[in-house]
């Protein structure tokens, strides 16, 4: 079966619509259940900006449209498929991994180039792996993606002109609050989102942060890790008043800001009060930007931000692109390789069956000495190898594995071999390229 993903990003819904299908760290392992009780293997990557779905099926009958993944996603997330799916995108074959390569190395980001996102396409591998829903196909996609990444950033230039999410939502806030040195922030939230927050705060000479979160533990080490101060998730409305700046960045499912809160904490100040929401699902009602004395910002909001360097950061591009290409391209090819390596283990195994019982019979009628017999074995050996080599060769690289398997296996009258973890012997291993050990 092919590789089939599938899902909604800044390129295809605006956040209204992403925020329904977001996923957040508690959802992930049931989601990853979900399709791997479907399909049997599956990732899912949810970030601020996308949530995707990658599937490798293990059914050998009846293609799996990618379609049907969003489907299955709407579903989990509480949505009609029918009516309340957003415009996505729908990928199967090699175009799944140059979507996902170009995701790591951020040239599909919304904005050019930011390096958050190498993390968090780790971050999914990772709870695939620990969720159990990873194949060898699926591992070795993700594993190229974040080696693909890497080049793209060591290679080019592209990550010297990049900025972050955090640091464009710093850089987008700063001209509606006093002087940043003067500024007093407060941080919703205290999870990777919150601090990166705040560490782009401080970079940018915040010195008066306050750390709030559901957790107190975790908004106790950011605080300590900024020398901030904590604030009682209880107290929420006191820090609202006294904040001249609010970034939120929870991972909660509904809002944590309210317009009630917002009002009341405005009655108590003189000064507007800027929201930075750069969660997703939002933590702030939209509600709140329509109170007077409030400006309220979100994730879309920072396109235009994402302009800086940008000349810069679109040549660099057209290099990570170049990289991009090749490595789907060889991803392609190890693909296709996989594909037939059950074929040519079960022609190797037929070779040597032929071989061995024509060679024993021939050693009872001979009655040689251990020492020719010895050489004998050899030299049958080589004849198989060598007639081998041509039809695996055809099978490694013919440009449609699936026919050249089907091709080989009607010629020589085999069907597929040893079982995934078994490696056919010795003679298989040569004839493969794998050593032993």
């Amino acid at each position: 079966m092919t590789l089939i993903a599938a899902g909604v990003s800044h390129r295809t819904a605006p956040l209204k619509q992403r925020e329904q299908l977001a996923l957040g760290n508690g959802d992930l392992p049931g989601a990853l259940l979900h399709f791997r009780r479907e399909y049997g293997n599956g990732v899912l990557l949810s970030t601020c900006n996308r949530t995707e779905v990658y599937v490798h099926p293990n059914h050998d009958t009846n293609e799996v449209p990618p379609a049907e993944l969003m489907s299955h996603l709407a579903r989990l997330r509480g949505l009609d498929p029918a009516t309340d799916l957003p415009p996505f995108y729908a990928l199967e074959g090699r175009a799944v991994a140059e979507h996902l390569f170009a995701v790591a190395a951020g040239v599909d980001s919304m904005i050019l180039g930011e390096g958050q996102i190498l993390g968090q396409v780790r971050s999914a591998f990772s709870a695939a792996h620990q969720a159990g829903s990873l194949d060898p196909v699926l591992a070795r996609l993700f594993h190229d993606a974040l080696r693909t990444g890497k080049r793209a950033r060591s290679e080019t230039p592209i990550a010297r002109h990049a900025v972050s999410v955090s640091s464009a939502a710093v850089n987008l806030i700063r001209a509606h609050v006093p002087p940043l040195s003067e500024c007093r922030a407060l941080v919703v939230g205290a999870g990777d989102a919150g601090k990166l927050a705040a560490r782009a705060l401080r970079d940018h000479g915040v010195r008066r942060i306050t750390v709030t979160s559901r957790t107190e533990r975790r908004a106790e080490e950011l605080a300590a890790f900024l020398e901030g101060a904590v604030l009682p998730f209880s107290r929420l409305a006191d820090g609202l008043a006294e904040a001249d700046l609010v970034i939120t960045c929870s991972s909660a499912p509904g809002f944590v800001v309210a317009p009630a809160l917002v009002k009341e904490a405005v009655s108590r100040r003189t000064t507007p009060i800027t929201f930075m929401d750069v969660a997703v699902p939002r933590d702030v009602d939209p509600k709140v930007g329509e109170i007077p004395g409030v400006r309220l910002f979100d994730i879309d909001n920072l396109q235009a931000v994402s302009e800086a360097n940008l000349k810069l950061r679109e040549e660099a591009a057209d290099d990570v692109r170049t990289i991009v290409r090749r490595a789907a391209r060889d991803f392609d090819e190890w693909l296709d390789g996989r594909r037939a390596v059950p074929t040519i283990k079960a022609l190797v195994q037929r070779a040597e069956a032929v071989r061995h019982a024509e060679l024993e019979r021939t050693l009872r009628q001979l009655r040689l000495d251990a020492q020719t017999a010895e050489k004998l074995d050899r030299m049958t050996a080589a004849i198989v190898k060598k007639l081998l080599h041509e039809p695996i060769a055809y099978l490694r690289y013919a440009d449609d594995s699936w026919e050249a398997t089907q091709t080989v296996r009607a010629i020589f009258g085999v069907e597929d071999g040893a079982e995934d973890g078994q490696d056919g012997g010795p003679m298989v291993r040569r004839l493969l390229g794998v050593e032993d050990g």
